[in-house]
């Protein structure tokens, strides 16, 4: 009987243990935009899962989201303005998507080492909101 006891646990330690790591795992379907231009296409991913105060930003790069940094500022209804490390290295870039227009534009924040090529920052785009399955 203990021996039947202890093997269901197994089972059962067996069978949810990848369950609560696909829980935190970013994943599983999630809520972001699509923007896109004639040159240009950015998929942006917002992952609230683990902390709802200061949710993480995810791009598509070469096919993966990849994490690229932090939501600076949301007003419900107006805009998102989110940080991307990715787009230059040295350069503090910033992205701002108006939730009234769809519109994605850009920010520099600050320029840092003034070697990058700011001339590949993209003109404004329009964005679709969009449930990501990966």
């Amino acid at each position: 009987m203990i021996l039947k006891r202890k093997f269901i646990y197994v089972i059962l330690f067996i069978v949810l243990l990848p369950l609560k790591s696909m829980a935190s795992d970013v994943h599983l379907p999630s809520a972001g935009f699509d923007c896109s231009d004639t040159n240009n296409k950015f998929e942006f991913l917002f992952d609230r899962s683990k902390d709802m105060d200061n949710p993480k930003v995810y791009r598509r790069i070469n096919g993966k989201f990849v994490l690229i940094g932090n939501l600076l500022a949301e007003k419900q209804g107006a805009y998102v303005i989110w940080e991307d490390k990715y787009f230059f290295t040295t350069t503090d870039f910033a992205w701002i998507f108006d939730k009234v227009t769809s519109k994605l534009s850009s920010a520099v924040l600050s320029v840092g080492l003034g070697t990058e090529n700011l001339n590949k920052i993209p003109k404004p785009m329009t964005c679709m909101q969009k449930i990501f399955y990966y």
